[in-house]
């Protein structure tokens, strides 16, 4: 019985990542709705890779489903930025254009050097932070999952190259530290998006209820409470967010306000 426990949390966990936000999938897909804040995506892609890291450091090197629920989390979040360049493409009305495979990441690389360049050798904020606005507005402005694909791609394998080489355990530490606040900390931009928006649609319930499923088992089960904690809070504001602004609410607050 211990050993069918243990295969049957160790799948759960592997397929946490992946079937959470398969709801949300769904619902781009059939509404094209941009209420969904693809931030979210990048936050989970970030987790994601930093939970492969840790595991290829040495971090549970005996249980695969850390880098099968990376790999698996990854995955769903890459359907989630098709889809949402998808939807660009159809309210732009036209196809995107192709682009040469590295030519994404050498651009992007060029891009983050003068950051870094007129942030630390410099020493001007002011321009850094100008340059930084611009590359992510060219960041997330792309139309087509290519480039996605390959600064994720690039970024896992330096990342995981370094973790192999780096066999420290304070960077071990470091890695499941930063996983673990990224995968909380992944409601944030979508928060933001509906206050800014003043409006749910979009956004799936499905997948926060899973999030906030998690959180809670993780509070009381996980290795890092307090950030399961977190994310289980923020998933919770979540949930009020959307009840706010569901469509029943929205006709009460309406009548209220009319008369």
């Amino acid at each position: 019985m211990e050993a069918a426990r243990r295969v049957v949390e160790r799948v759960l966990r592997a397929t946490y990542p992946f079937a959470t936000y398969l709801p949300q999938y769904y619902l781009l897909q059939k509404t094209s709705k941009e209420g969904f804040a693809p931030a979210t995506c990048l936050a989970a892609l970030l987790a994601r890779t930093l939970s492969i890291a840790a595991w290829a450091n040495g971090a549970q090197p005996r249980d695969a489903s850390a880098p099968a629920g990376g790999a698996l989390g990854i995955l769903v979040q890459l359907l989630l930025l098709d889809a949402v360049v998808q939807a660009k493409r159809k309210k732009a009305g036209r196809l995107a254009q192709k682009k040469r495979y590295g030519a994404t990441t050498r651009q992007l690389g060029r891009e983050v050097r003068a950051v870094i360049r007129a942030a630390c050798r410099d020493r001007d904020r002011e321009l850094a932070t100008e340059r930084f606005r611009k590359l992510w507005k060219a960041f997330w402005a792309w139309d087509e999952l290519g480039p996605y694909v390959e600064v994720v791609v690039v970024f896992a394998l330096y990342l995981i190259a370094a973790s192999c080489l780096l066999r420290f355990r304070w960077w071990r530490t470091l890695l499941v530290t930063a996983a673990a606040a990224a995968d909380a900390a992944a409601p944030v931009p979508q928060i933001v998006r509906i206050i800014r928006r003043r409006d749910a649609a979009g956004v799936s319930a499905f997948t926060i209820l899973l999030r906030l499923a998690g959180g809670v088992v993780g509070a009381r089960l996980g290795a890092r409470p307090r950030f399961s904690v977190l994310q289980a809070g923020l998933d919770a504001c979540l949930c009020v967010q959307l009840a706010w602004y569901s469509p029943p609410l929205t006709r009460v607050r309406g009548v209220i306000s009319a008369a």
